[in-house]
């Protein structure tokens, strides 16, 4: 059985997408025009300009699925770096969205992913694959309130098979805020995420542990659908599914890029590096044991 520091660092390798109207006139003087309709009201499930949501690198955006829409999206993710030896995590998600009623979205996953890493000269490759449910529900509107919300509770589950012990199951659920805010219409976006991830590691008696995320990024759209951000996160780990006893911190920033390449399909990428950080009772600048050096996040999102 591999030692908990190597399942812990496997672990934290792995966790680690128009309205037309028209009025014709009377064509008598003397007759009544049609009465003209009324404006349709104001919704918080629609706006006169969307957002989108991958804009913003590694933050979200708070636009959700139209009803009756559907699109599926492929996402790569990669992490790198550590304190000692090495660790280079890749992992893949396949996820569907679908708008199923008016201002919720519901985008079941699934995931794999694979760690090439060694810790003090013993090797903790590992492979893993899980399944979830992203649950997106928009709270408010940027034409009605000025900006975006939406809440989002995301469960799921994984299960870890190490080179050198027996498999394990990880359960998580993210409880999250999509906030963003149009600053310059057609021209400049801001986006705010805040999240909290609680996650329960086996074997039992299952440890538990959560992550708080505080993220905010710019969007800025250099032309017609292309965007470029700017973003900047910090994270900070428990040993509770609450926040106390902290493990350590990191804060990233980076930059990320935006692409409609047709009205169906779009492409972003984006990178984060650490630029400070923490682990609670190691040196150092930054927290290499709980975080990784560098992240990768390059997607394709099709909607029909």
């Amino acid at each position: 059985m591999p030692t908990l520091p190597l399942r812990a660092a496997a672990l934290a390798s792995l966790l680690p997408l128009a309205f037309t109207l028209g009025a014709a006139a009377a064509d008598l003087p003397t007759r009544k025009g049609a009465p003209a309709a009324p404006a349709p009201a104001a919704s918080v499930c629609t706006e006169s300009e969307g957002i989108p949501t991958d804009a913003f690198g590694f933050t979200t955006g708070s636009d959700v699925a139209e009803q009756g829409s559907f699109g599926p999206s492929l996402t790569y993710g990669g992490a790198f770096g550590t304190r000692t030896g090495r660790s280079n995590g890749h992992g893949a998600t396949l996820q569907g969205s679908f708008g199923l009623v008016p201002c919720l979205e519901l985008g079941p996953y699934l995931q794999g992913a694979f760690t090439d890493a060694r810790a003090d000269g013993v090797s903790a490759d590992s492979r893993a694959y899980g399944a979830g449910i992203e649950m997106k529900y928009r709270l408010l509107g940027r034409d009605v309130h000025g900006f975006g919300v939406t809440a989002v509770i995301d469960p799921s589950w994984s299960r870890t098979d190490p080179k050198t012990g027996g498999q394990f199951n990880s359960y998580n659920t993210g409880l999250r805020l999509f906030i963003d805010k149009t600053l310059v219409p057609g021209k400049l976006y801001a986006a705010l995420n805040l999240s909290h991830d609680l996650t329960w590691t086996g074997p039992s008696p299952y440890g538990r542990s959560s992550t708080l995320t505080i993220a905010g990024a710019l969007a800025w759209q250099l032309v017609e659908n292309v965007y470029l951000s700017g973003e900047l996160r910090h994270q900070r780990r428990y040993d509770t599914l609450g926040f106390s006893k902290e493990a350590g911190y990191a804060t990233y920033a980076g930059p990320g890029l935006y692409w409609q390449a047709t009205k169906q399909l779009a492409l972003s990428a984006a990178y984060n590096v650490q630029v400070a950080g923490k682990a609670k009772g190691q040196p150092g600048d930054l927290d290499l044991t709980n975080f990784s050096q560098h992240l990768v996040k390059v997607k394709a999102a099709y909607s029909f």
